[in-house]
């Protein structure tokens, strides 16, 4: 009985799965895995897991502006990566823990995304990342950072030649635990998985510059933090999720993890619907049915970029702001993904709501 509790207690806080196998080198990484017997805690999760091998907190909204005839989108995403080192590199400069973002403005009038990105090592020229009493997050690199001291209110700050954001992020609604309280499953293995939280329906205000004109804005973030060391399974290509607001308070999130076979099921979909009075659905159904698709003239890939999504007891129909939405981000997380505001509408063509589409591994499997 005593053994049985200390296994629990070990794998509810993530520690069993980084304990070394016997045989196994001392000077390997051994990452903690994802497990329904450690639940999310808040506000002390919305901090950083420096054990998992990635996180990510990730914003994608649509805002609108005086300046601006029409809305736009707004992608901002930080992420932490623990690379596969030696653990006993003695040298300051060894790459114990990476630091990523990207940044990407959807406006119409333009063609493609405006973006920017960047990769730094913690602990090194102005990058670091830290969970204290007083911060559950702090992470900044040079000319770009994200905070928050309760993850009720968050603040972003970035400043490159390419694009400028300064804006402030307020929850409006309580947090949203995905899955079993946190533990989102990805795949057939209890390994393929992350703990995941929501805020959705972020209300957001500050100000953005383009093309050197700095101008106020304001809009609407859906943010997901998930951390993770395994997530995808090895026959999968890659994946596509939606996080998409309704308008009258509700919430949406569906992904489907594809296999490399074309032809052959997913691998593992999820979908979860949550009403604006907090009333929760969830279904292991989801479905992405391509209506349309757009070709890359960059990249030579094409992605769906218009599909129909069934999850949750809703058919809804997706039409992308603009096309060309592809970010290239081999200059940082070495990958190439379409991520992009979408407009929402019933199976009836009636208005539902906005939000984004992510989808990865359309040019080669996604590999994280």
């Amino acid at each position: 009985m005593r053994r049985r509790t200390l296994l629990q207690a070990l794998a509810a806080g993530g520690l069993m799965h980084a304990l070394p196998l016997a045989g196994q080198a001392s000077n390997t990484r051994v990452y903690a895995q994802p497990s329904p017997l450690r639940p999310v805690q808040l506000p002390r999760d919305h901090g950083v897991h420096l054990a998992y091998r990635t996180e990510w907190w990730y914003f994608t909204g649509w805002f609108s502006s005086p300046a601006m005839p029409q809305p736009f989108g707004v992608q901002i995403t930080f992420f932490r990566s623990a690379p596969e080192v030696n653990v006993q590199n003695p040298s300051r400069f060894a790459p114990d823990q990476l630091l990523l973002a990207h940044a990407a403005l959807a406006i119409p009038s333009k063609s493609g995304l405006v973006h920017d990105q960047i990769i730094r090592r913690a602990g090194s020229g102005g990058a670091n990342i830290q969970t204290t009493e007083a911060e559950a997050l702090n992470l900044q690199m040079p000319n770009w950072r994200l905070h928050t001291r309760t993850g009720d209110r968050w603040e972003c700050n970035i400043q490159t030649s390419a694009l400028g954001l300064n804006l402030g992020m307020q929850a409006t609604q309580a947090p949203w635990l995905q899955g079993e309280q946190g533990y989102s499953r990805k795949g057939p293995r209890p390994e393929q998985s992350s703990h995941y939280i929501t805020l959705p329906h972020m209300q957001s205000s500050g100000q953005i510059r383009v093309d050197g004109k700095q101008f106020p804005a304001e809009g609407v973030f859906w943010m997901d933090h998930e951390w993770s060391s395994t997530v995808l399974a090895p026959d999968a290509q890659g994946w596509d999720w939606v996080g998409l607001h309704g308008l009258k308070g509700e919430s949406l999130m569906a992904f489907q993890i594809r296999h490399q076979d074309s032809n052959h099921p997913p691998v593992w979909t999820h979908g979860a619907l949550r009403q604006g009075n907090g009333t929760l659905t969830n279904t292991s159904k989801a479905g992405f049915e391509t209506l349309r698709t757009w070709k890359s003239t960059r990249t030579g890939v094409t992605y769906p970029v218009a599909q129909r999504v069934r999850a949750a007891g809703l058919e809804l129909l997706l039409e992308p702001l603009m096309d060309d939405q592809e970010l290239d981000a081999r200059a940082s997380t070495g990958t190439l993904y379409w991520e992009g505001a979408v407009r929402v509408k019933t199976a009836q063509g009636e208005p539902w709501g906005q939000g984004y589409l992510e989808m990865t591994g359309y040019d080669r499997p996604m590999k994280l």
